[in-house]
C-alpha cells in the first residue's frame, strides 16, 4: 500500500512566536492552521530541492570550465599562486 498521498497526522512543537506567525497568517487567509503549516512544509521541501539542483548544476558548470582549462588537478599551492597573481593584475590595473 502506497503512502504517496495518504495524509499522515505529525505532532509538531513550534516556538511560541513562530506559532503565533503561522496561526495569524492563517486568520488572514482564512485557512485552518494545519492546511497553512503542511503547505509551508511542502513549499519548503520545493524551494530546497530547487535550491540543490541549482548548486548541483552551477558545481557541474564549474568543474566542466576547470576541466577544459586544464585546471582540475591544480593543487591548494598553484590556485593561491594563481590569485596572488590575479590580483597584482589587477591592483596593476586600477592603481597604475
Amino acid at each position: 500500500m502506497s503512502t504517496k498521498n495518504t495524509p499522515v497526522q505529525v505532532t509538531l512543537k513550534l516556538p511560541g512566536d513562530v506559532y503565533e506567525r503561522v496561526a495569524h497568517e492563517a486568520a488572514q487567509e482564512q485557512r485552518q492552521l494545519e492546511d497553512l503549516l503542511s503547505n509551508l512544509v511542502m513549499e519548503g521541501l520545493a524551494a530546497k530541492e530547487t535550491v540543490r539542483n541549482i548548486l548541483e548544476h552551477v558545481a557541474e558548470q564549474y568543474q566542466d570550465r576547470l576541466a577544459r582549462e586544464g585546471k582540475r588537478r591544480q593543487s591548494p599551492d598553484e590556485v593561491l599562486e594563481e590569485l596572488r597573481h590575479l590580483r597584482e593584475q589587477v591592483a596593476g590595473e586600477l592603481y597604475p
